[in-house]
């Protein structure tokens, strides 16, 4: 069975290996995935990584910033929904980290009309059908400017 790269334990050091990002003549994308619940990040990870991406899942805040610096990922899908509110204070970090890192929010509580909402390239809601986030997912990685011009 699939077993994506899993960080969020105690301690755990983050080492990639180098890996050919042309597989078969196709491109692969490397993903990280920030989600607090260890059952949608596996689902995730096993659904993208099954369509041939490279995946980081991360499930600790404070693994975040390390991880980004480490995996350097051509997409986040992040949920900010963290004990009862939205942590933006995550995504303006990423931000100034890597300011060109396309980010799709997924989350199961829509933010409406928040400002933040403009700094992020997509926003999901939470589904049991990934078909919707894919579809962004696919979209996102195509606009290689996207994240840039804001």
């Amino acid at each position: 069975a699939f077993r994506p790269p899993q960080f969020g334990g105690a301690n755990e050091p983050f080492n990639f290996p180098a890996l050919p990002w042309q597989i078969g003549g196709v491109s692969v994308a490397k993903i990280l995935i920030f989600d607090e619940y260890p059952s949608i990040r596996n689902l995730l990870a096993e659904e993208l990584a099954g369509e041939g991406n490279v995946i980081l899942s991360i499930g600790r805040a404070e693994l975040l910033r390390d991880g980004i610096a480490t995996f350097n990922p051509d997409l986040a899908i992040l949920d900010l929904f963290l004990r009862g509110r939205f942590r933006w204070d995550f995504l303006e970090e990423i931000r100034q980290q890597e300011p060109t890192l396309p980010v799709i929010i997924y989350s199961g509580y829509y933010p409406g009309g928040d400002p933040h909402l403009d700094q992020v390239d997509g926003f999901i809601l939470k589904s049991c059908v990934l078909e919707e986030l894919k579809q962004c997912i696919s979209y996102v990685l195509r606009q290689p400017d996207l994240a840039a011009s804001m």
